[in-house]
């Protein structure tokens, strides 16, 4: 498969969710260049219901429904929905369900809230498929996975080139914090070109690619071999979601206007984004190109606490 061929079977796969994701969260502004750099800023916030409350119940609630999308192979899917159309019957459907909670931990300082979001926002938002189900690969469902807390493909339409996005999450009270943390952690796979800290990472993508076409599989496989000419062909990029807390949302329990939400994540927005300018130039990942979504909580640990709560349930 030539790399138009690529494309074109990614956008086959890719799970197109935009609508519903947006009932939860609000865009504030998108496409926010960083001067200096290759980075786009996109800052969001948690939209809200028509009683003017934060609808951080119905992100969770919609999160914990997007769990087979993000935990579950799609061949193990596609299998299930088989079984379906043929006997009518969703047993095995509930099953996978079960499976899919089964897979997160319960663990109070748990960040795969986080990477569930940033799924969202890779996938749903960006329409960039999944290449790993990373849950899937866990041996103990009370144990974090270790490397990139997402993987994500597309292709480059100027250059052709295909792109491969590593993506991290983090989830603290403090914006500047959160910043810090996720570019540290995501510099060592930005910049391993393959005989680093990514290597581990590309292999286990070449073995567990969460791709249900043969024949596409079989294209990538050379792409993500460091060995392989076709891995010259492949861009490393960047996903990151940063999530804080903030008073935008103003006093709890008092009906607030997104117009006034909004208002005053933009008057935060400079900042912030001189903050990732910061720290996008001391990791050295200026020519990198990398999407970083910003998002604004009442409580990053409230909404922890709550997704943890719903998955256990």
């Amino acid at each position: 498969m030539n790399v138009k061929e690529i494309q074109e079977a990614l956008s086959n796969i890719v799970r197109d969710k935009e609508r519903a994701s947006t009932a939860f969260l609000h865009e504030v502004q998108k496409n926010f260049s960083v001067i200096g750099t290759n980075t786009i800023c996109h800052f969001h916030c948690v939209n809200l219901d028509g009683n003017g409350q934060v609808r951080v119940d119905g992100l969770v609630e919609f999160l914990s429904n997007c769990l087979i999308d993000y935990a579950i192979p799609r061949k193990e899917i596609d299998r299930v929905v088989k079984d379906f159309q043929k006997t009518g019957s969703t047993i095995e459907l509930s099953k996978l369900s079960g499976k899919a909670r089964g897979l997160f931990t319960s663990l109070n300082n748990s960040g795969e809230s986080g990477e569930l979001l940033l799924f969202l926002f890779a996938e749903y938002l960006l329409k960039l498929p999944q290449l790993i189900s990373k849950m899937s690969l866990k041996t103990n469902s009370q144990l974090h996975y270790n490397g990139a807390d997402g993987v994500h493909l597309g292709v480059c339409e100027d250059s052709k080139k295909l792109c491969l996005y590593w993506g991290e999450s983090k989830l603290y009270k403090s914006p500047s914090s959160a910043i810090y943390e996720c570019m540290k952690s995501i510099a060592p796979l930005l910049k391993g070109n393959g005989t680093g800290y990514d290597r581990r990472d590309l292999h286990l993508l070449s073995e567990f690619m969460n791709v249900n076409d043969p024949d596409l599989m079989q294209a990538l496989v050379s792409y993500l071999d460091p060995d392989d000419p076709n891995f010259n062909l492949l861009e490393y990029r960047g996903i990151c979601l940063i999530a804080f807390d903030h008073d935008c949302y103003g006093e709890e329990g008092v009906a607030q206007v997104i117009d006034e939400v909004t208002q005053k994540v933009s008057s935060q927005i400079d900042n912030w984004n001189k903050n990732v300018l910061t720290r996008i130039t001391a990791e050295e990942l200026a020519k990198i190109k990398i999407h970083v979504f910003l998002l604004p909580f009442p409580s990053v640990d409230e909404f922890r606490k709550k997704f943890n709560e719903k998955i256990d349930g």
